[in-house]
């Protein structure tokens, strides 16, 4: 059985830029290329990632156009944002979290998945929550 991940804008910007735990995170990409992981996303996550990449440092339009289509062109499974407001909705008020960052962590649940973040709200507030590093090394045993 594969295993499931669900990826947040800041572990996504991350195949873009030069960053700590972006060669980890360049392994994860290969591993959801090749089948041997399942990614999930909710669908604003391509909306959050466009705004990282806007105020990365040396960015223009043609980088965060480039990293949006390269990143929806990968094949990961995309959840509507029906789907997913009502779990997001007890998370955010249970866990002290934005909407926006109980989206995925509801995706997450719902999907039986890890949560590949960099974002330490979540990597304190919720369970499933853990960077690349700690995924890839969980795959290994």
């Amino acid at each position: 059985m594969r295993k499931k991940v669900v990826l947040d804008a800041s572990a996504i910007a991350k195949w873009y830029l030069r960053e700590e735990e972006s060669e980890e995170m360049k392994v994860l990409r290969t591993k959801i290329l090749t089948g041997e992981v399942e990614a999930h996303v909710p669908d604003f996550a391509f909306v959050e990632l466009a705004n990282v990449l806007r105020y990365a440092k040396g960015s223009n339009a043609a980088v965060v156009a480039e990293g949006v289509r390269a990143a929806m062109a990968l094949g990961m499974t995309v959840h509507r944002f029906e789907e997913l407001f009502e779990k997001a909705a007890e998370i955010a008020f249970a866990r002290d979290l934005t909407i926006y960052d109980a989206m995925y962590a509801a995706l997450a649940e719902l999907e039986d998945a890890a949560l590949v973040t960099y974002d330490n709200k979540l990597l304190a507030k919720t369970g499933r929550a853990q960077r690349a590093s700690d995924f890839l090394r969980a795959l290994e045993k």
